[in-house]
Parts: structure tokens; C-alpha cells; sequence
């Protein structure tokens, strides 16, 4: 698993929908690689404050989810570029 799979799967890893052996080889790659493992943990922290938000019972509208899922990406991609 390289970097590139683990940032493209971060929300589907942390919205619990892996399979146990995707799921173990990203946090494998995790333990492994510190670049990527900050990268998680503020994509895990920024999730938690939007559901915190959203506390009411409503969900993360769909529209704000995929605003944030892309400006992060944009943000890993760029950050990965000068490397």
C-alpha cells in the first residue's frame, strides 16, 4: 500500500467501510509512514468537529462533505507535489 492509496481511502477507512484486510493494510502503512499518518489524524479530527457540528441528529450535508473532501485533496496534492 503506497501513500497515494492510503490518502485516497482516508474517508472511506474512517467512515468504517474497508474490508478487516484493507482496513489493517492502511493502518499497517500508517504505523509506518508518519507523513501520512498526520495527514489522517487531521482528516480524523476535521471529521469529528464536522459531526460534532452536525450534532442534532442530521447528517454532514452532502454538498459541505464533498466541498471539504475536495479542497483536502487538493491540499494533499499539492503538499505531495514538491517531493
Amino acid at each position: 500500500m503506497n501513500c497515494d492509496k492510503v490518502v485516497n481511502e482516508v474517508y472511506t477507512f474512517l467512515d468504517g467501510e474497508l474490508t478487516g484486510v484493507r482496513r489493517t493494510m492502511i493502518e499497517y502503512h500508517l504505523r509506518k509512514c508518519p507523513p501520512c499518518a498526520d495527514s489522517f489524524h487531521f482528516e480524523e479530527r476535521l471529521l469529528f468537529l464536522v459531526r460534532r457540528s452536525c450534532s442534532d441528529g442530521d447528517e454532514v450535508p452532502a454538498e459541505l462533505f464533498h466541498r471539504l473532501q475536495a479542497l483536502i485533496q487538493q491540499e494533499a496534492t499539492e503538499g505531495t507535489s514538491g517531493e
